[in-house]
């Protein structure tokens, strides 16, 4: 049992203080105190407990569903997928002939590495030959051996591009400084190189004149190999 004494009451008159004693008792026992005091502390703790629970039930139930979300989402990739195999499958044929026609290219383009465009380089000689004031009657032109070399050539070469054969011309001008000015010209063209005259027969106002030429790595291109180059170095 606990005693508290009040102060006293200024504004009772001290006859009164000497009559009337101002005392205040609490009769509860103290385990009865400490019991209240106990119920009230697990009250707050269950309250706490209860709303931990509510929160990690609502995380729970929130991450459930972005789990199903994310499970449609996959299940929606999946379907859709399966829905273009089987299109696919049904445009089977078009998609192996893409694919024999894409190998075949590639099988082509490394079998044609050294095509050579015999009638580019026939009109380039001829067109050549027109501006600098010849006619070219014959070309009479042959690749190297696969396993040849170029380097018996005792001309240096005016190109960095190696010789992969060479061809004879024949023609008529109207003289010799027609037949220089188209040796020259010929040194310009990207697919020739190191043209010079072997013979020069004067006739009546013409000249009949023959030269030999080394075509170039630069002429080998075609449809199914790299791009033709044409014109000058």
């Amino acid at each position: 049992m606990a005693t508290t004494l009040m102060p006293l009451d200024p504004a009772v008159s001290p006859q009164r203080v000497t009559r009337l004693l101002t005392i205040s008792a609490s009769l509860l026992p103290e385990e009865i105190i400490a019991g209240r005091r106990a119920r009230r502390t697990r009250g707050w703790v269950i309250v706490f407990v209860i709303l931990v629970a509510c929160l990690l039930t609502g995380w729970f139930v929130l991450e459930r569903q972005e789990t199903r979300a994310a499970e449609d989402e996959l299940n929606a990739a999946n379907t859709e997928v399966t829905d273009l195999q089987r299109a696919q499958r049904a445009y089977g044929e078009v998609v192996d002939v893409q694919n024999d026609t894409a190998t075949l290219s590639k099988q082509l383009k490394t079998a044609m590495a050294n095509d050579l465009d015999w009638a580019a380089l026939l009109d380039q000689l001829r067109s050549v030959g027109e501006s600098a004031g010849v006619t070219v009657v014959g070309i009479n032109g042959a690749l190297q051996e696969a396993n040849s070399s170029s380097s018996g050539n005792a001309l240096p070469s005016t190109t960095t591009s190696a010789p992969i054969g060479s061809a004879v011309v024949t023609g008529t001008g109207p003289d010799k400084r027609a037949v220089a000015a188209y040796v020259d010209a010929l040194g310009k063209q990207s697919v020739l190189a190191n043209a010079y005259v072997t013979n020069v027969t004067t006739e009546e106002n013409a000249v009949s004149w023959t030269l030999r030429v080394d075509i170039t790595s630069a002429a080998l291109c075609g449809r199914f190999g790299d791009k033709c180059e044409t014109g000058g170095k």
